[in-house]
């Protein structure tokens, strides 16, 4: 028999079943996983929005390399200078390989279509000849894709660069106390 200052076993069996439930329903909720989270975008990692830029402007500069400009044709006509010669077999070696279009810079104002067609046609001609299929489609006659420095503006462009002129402010930095002026 128990005595009367112990508790009996059958007045413990319903707590420590509330207790177990209790137990188990805390442990269920407990266990759930926070997600700890910002108010903010994690920054990129080094180099990623920089990289963006970077391809940008080579794969721009790249297709720049497949233009023909104005100044490498003979005068007004369609026979090209010397070094554009080079230029064009360059092209002829690149161009299975990349997506670029072959580009003739248009004469100024679009006045001369006659000329800019025969440019055309003799640049197709040739790369034709050099084994290069499919260009008839992928020659055409458009601005180019920079603007181009008149012979004044070059001229001034060189000689600031004597004159320690850049961009048209006098970088005379660090000339105190040299006697330069």
């Amino acid at each position: 028999m128990s005595s009367p200052d112990q508790p009996s076993d059958q007045g413990w069996r319903p707590r420590k079943v509330i207790l177990l439930l209790v137990a188990s329903l805390l442990g269920a909720l407990g266990c759930q996983k926070t997600q700890l989270t910002t108010n903010f975008d994690r920054p990129f990692p080094l180099g990623a929005v920089n990289d963006v830029f970077w391809e940008t402007q080579q794969t721009n500069a790249e297709a720049a390399d497949f233009i023909f400009f104005d100044h490498e044709f003979k005068g007004q006509t369609s026979e090209l200078a010397p070094g554009a010669k080079r230029h064009l077999e360059a092209v002829a070696l690149r161009m299975q390989h990349v997506p670029f279009p072959v580009v003739i810079e248009q004469s100024p104002h679009n006045r001369r279509l006659a000329l800019d067609e025969a440019r055309r046609q003799m640049i197709v001609g040739q790369l034709v000849r050099m084994g290069v299929s499919d260009v008839e489609g992928r020659v055409v006659i458009a601005p180019a894709f920079v603007d181009g420095v008149s012979g004044v503006e070059g001229e001034q462009a060189y000689y600031s660069l004597f004159n320690g002129n850049v961009g048209g402010f006098n970088q005379n930095i660090g000339s105190i106390g040299r006697g330069r002026r």
